[in-house]
């Protein structure tokens, strides 16, 4: 008898959403919570070395991935990936993969092998085509289309009565979030852990496409200062809020890579992951620094640049006593990049500082706090001149020059972490207390190694050949 393939709704379109919008020879591994009997667990395989015929898996990563699944009792059973059309069969190097896969982990259950077909160009609507592997054995089973009836659907039962529901959920922001604009948006975050609110909320605008970049698990202490919850603890933090994102908006794509952005992590890499957008409509890809790394936000400033991508990175201070935003749009903010705004502290760390500061001592109100203004900050960014009709359309005009803003979340803020900005601006006024928001004109810097002073920062597009080392380049770590 030719086995079935039970899967969830969620993980058919998660398929849809990654492998279904990439050209042929891209993939993910299926996993399984209830022993087998449905596939609701995938994983997209985005740092793969894929070519126009050819998929080679990113071992290192899917190994640390079924590392995490193993610690949560989900079953590694299918692999899934496409083909170009006309080629709806696995391929012999197909066939010997799997035996390879089954033999190294002592599988002898039936491992699932679909075959994807997706169109030409890809828009996520894809064909699926179930294949099972028995032993030495290959079994067919039906062709699966886009069918609503097919899969077992505990997750999101909604989407079944509800099959227009993407529009729904966003009528009632539409005045003020496009959903023209932010669809063809990506929003890519590096570091997944306080920014997880400010992530999920930007999906509740509607924002279309989502790359998750850490390496890092959800550990008991996340708890109490992150948007993590006790069934979470031991996951990737890419994973958990991937699915979180496709909960809330399940017309969304999302691409979690459980990978820290450092030297292992090539340019040539990040394009891949990021995808086509990256090259093609730059301001349409909005880079978070949202990492503890020092290291790592100082490169995600150097990718946005390298792009001529929007950039956006926060820091919370000491015992949540203040925060620090960082933004840039290329060609229309004019304060200097990244590193002339924090040129103190690239040199600082060059010179060997350490940073022991962080969420220890600060309620996640703080964390909430920043996570608020992130988000209104985003929406000037993703949404600059896209539509007349939006209250954020030319925000960002007003505020060109000042794109460096500090919160006072304590009165003592100023004396304790030495930050005469608040003194100079609310002294003297009594109706002011704390909760306060400065926005500082920024000055380029003629003398930065990155920017070289230039206002408009398209003219630094294309010119870092290699963003691992042009973050560090004078009063660097090396």
């Amino acid at each position: 008898m030719h086995p079935e393939l039970h899967m969830t709704r969620q993980v058919y379109d998660q398929i849809c959403n990654t492998i279904g919008r990439r050209p042929p020879e891209s993939g993910g591994i299926l996993g399984s919570s209830d022993g087998g009997k449905t596939i609701d667990r995938f994983y997209f395989d985005a740092t793969a070395k894929v070519t126009g015929g050819t998929y080679s898996p990113d071992t290192e990563v899917i190994n640390r991935v079924l590392a995490h699944w193993d610690a949560q009792d989900i079953l590694l059973v299918g692999f899934v990936h496409s083909h170009p059309q006309g080629y709806a069969k696995p391929s012999e190097g197909d066939y010997r993969y799997v035996k390879a896969i089954m033999s190294a982990l002592n599988i002898t259950d039936d491992f699932f092998m679909p075959i994807v077909i997706v169109n030409d160009p890809p828009d996520g609507k894809i064909n699926l085509y179930a294949y099972t592997f028995r032993t030495d054995i290959l079994l067919e089973a039906q062709p699966l289309g886009l069918l609503e009836d097919y899969a077992a659907d505990p997750i999101l039962p909604s989407l079944r009565t509800h099959p227009k529901c993407g529009a729904d959920i966003f009528a009632r922001v539409q005045s003020c979030c496009p959903q023209s604009a932010l669809r063809k948006k990506t929003v890519v975050v590096i570091g997944c852990g306080g920014s997880r609110q400010f992530v999920e909320e930007l999906a509740r605008c509607g924002v279309g496409r989502f790359v998750l970049v850490d390496g890092d698990v959800v550990t008991l202490s996340n708890l109490a200062t992150q948007q993590a919850y006790l069934c979470e603890v031991g996951c990737s933090k890419v994973e958990v809020l991937r699915d979180r994102l496709l909960d809330i908006s399940p017309v969304a794509e999302v691409i979690a890579v459980p990978r820290f952005l450092d030297d292992s992590f090539r340019d040539e890499l990040f394009e891949r992951v990021v995808g086509s957008v990256l090259q093609e409509r730059p301001t349409d890809v909005l880079i978070c620094g949202c990492a503890d790394s020092f290291s790592a936000q100082a490169r995600a400033a150097a990718l946005a640049m390298q792009y001529g991508s929007c950039y956006l990175a926060a820091q919370l201070y000491q015992h949540g006593a203040a925060a620090e935003i960082y933004f840039s749009y290329p060609g229309v903010t004019r304060g200097g990049c990244a590193r002339c705004a924090m040129e103190s502290r690239y040199r600082a760390y060059g010179e060997g500082y350490q940073n022991d500061v962080g969420s220890e001592g600060a309620a996640i109100f703080a964390t909430s706090r920043v996570n608020a203004l992130k988000g209104q900050i985003a929406l000037m960014l993703l949404l600059y001149r896209e539509s007349e009709s939006s209250p954020y359309h030319g925000l960002l005009d007003q505020v060109a020059d000042r794109n460096f803003v500090m919160i006072r979340m304590r009165p003592d803020a100023g004396n304790t972490l030495h930050l005469g900005i608040f003194d100079e601006v609310f002294s003297g006024k009594e109706l002011c207390f704390f909760d306060e928001t400065v926005w500082i004109p920024q000055t380029p810097n003629e003398d930065c190694p990155l920017c070289g002073g230039a206002p408009d920062l398209t003219a630094l597009k294309g010119t870092l050949r290699d963003t691992r080392v042009h973050w560090r380049c004078r009063h660097g770590t090396e």
